[in-house]
């Protein structure tokens, strides 16, 4: 094999071992955010919730405390309504939404894996960093860029703090699959 093809190889099997490691990050980022809701994070003084969290949160909201609907079922609904001209029902979104969570993770993920291959350099910081790369550019600008939130400026730091937490989950939860895998 020529060293090209090796490369190749090598940042091909590096993707899908990230695509993989992102589903995974998708999933400890869900579950993180049912622990701490459990934990009763995000409540006032009196035990209540504040008005910016939600009590119906469902396992595709990424942090749980928004109070709008989460970008994952507005993504879902806006490319259905563009490969099928019509928009999702409540049912579809609660179907749609997941699924494009857990899409966007396993692409992020596939992302790092290829980076990883062709840079080790990047895993300093065991994925934490690039967590907080995607929380960055896709949560507090690529999803408002999109029309899929209200602009960042408009939740409160609870907010940001509780979606930057889960991204660092993410970024740690997808080292720790891509390292296991790349033992094997």
């Amino acid at each position: 094999m020529h060293s090209g093809e090796a490369e190749s190889s090598s940042a091909l099997r590096g993707a899908a071992v990230g695509a993989l490691g992102g589903v995974i990050g998708s999933g400890a980022m869900v579950l993180f955010n049912h622990l701490a809701a459990a934990a009763g994070l995000g409540q006032d003084d009196r035990g209540g919730h504040h008005q910016d969290h939600r009590g119906d949160a469902k396992p595709n909201d990424t942090d749980g405390t928004i109070a709008d609907e989460p970008a994952s079922r507005k993504a879902a609904s806006r490319a259905t309504e563009i490969l099928a001209d019509r928009p999702l029902t409540e049912r579809e979104k609660d179907i749609g939404g997941p699924l494009m969570h857990y899409v966007f993770g396993a692409a992020a993920g596939a992302i790092y894996g290829a980076l990883a291959a062709a840079a080790p350099g990047i895993t300093r910081g065991f994925g934490a960093p690039y967590g907080a790369a995607v929380f960055l550019t896709a949560g507090e600008v690529g999803v408002p860029l999109a029309g899929l939130s209200r602009h960042p400026a408009t939740y409160p730091a609870s907010r940001h703090a509780a979606a930057f937490a889960t991204h660092l989950i993410f970024g740690l939860t997808l080292e720790a699959v891509r390292r296991g895998l790349a033992r094997r």
